[in-house]
């Protein structure tokens, strides 16, 4: 399952690297999307499109097929609750976005320094994967 989140990087301390570096073209797009507000139209997969446009646009995210991406989706977009995801790392990632909780229960190392980039602050450098590396370094700038 790719995580929406999914998204957003930095190459390390020493070096800015946007969007252009994720070799990933959908996650690229979406990154695109939202740090620059280019369009969702470019993305191929049709959940992380129809996320985008949800979070960019205000539509519906009933038209993501995955439950647990939708659930996250009307999350972020309509302010719902994030116990119903089933995954335990989006749920946990969505509880420390939207409720300000502790991203210390992801138990995927990269999702868990993402999450703590994005909600406190810290380092995207230690973030191994580098399209999401460079997905958080873009979305922090």
């Amino acid at each position: 399952m790719r995580a929406i989140i999914a998204m957003l990087l930095m190459l390390s301390t020493y070096a800015y690297a946007g969007c252009g570096n994720i070799s990933d073209s959908d996650q690229r797009a979406y990154c695109e999307a939202k740090t620059s507000g280019q369009s969702c139209g470019n993305i191929r997969d049709n959940d992380l499109r129809a996320s985008c446009s949800a979070e960019m646009n205000g539509q519906s995210c009933g038209n993501i097929s995955d439950n647990d991406q939708r659930a996250y989706c009307n999350a972020k977009v309509n302010g719902q609750s994030c116990g119903n995801i089933r995954d335990n790392n989006l749920r946990a990632s969505c509880s420390a976005e939207m409720n300000g909780q502790s991203c210390g229960n992801i138990s995927d190392n990269d999702q868990r320094a993402y999450c703590n980039a994005k909600v406190n602050g810290q380092s995207c450098g230690n973030i191994q994967d580098s399209n999401l590396r460079n997905e958080c370094d873009a979305i922090k700038h």
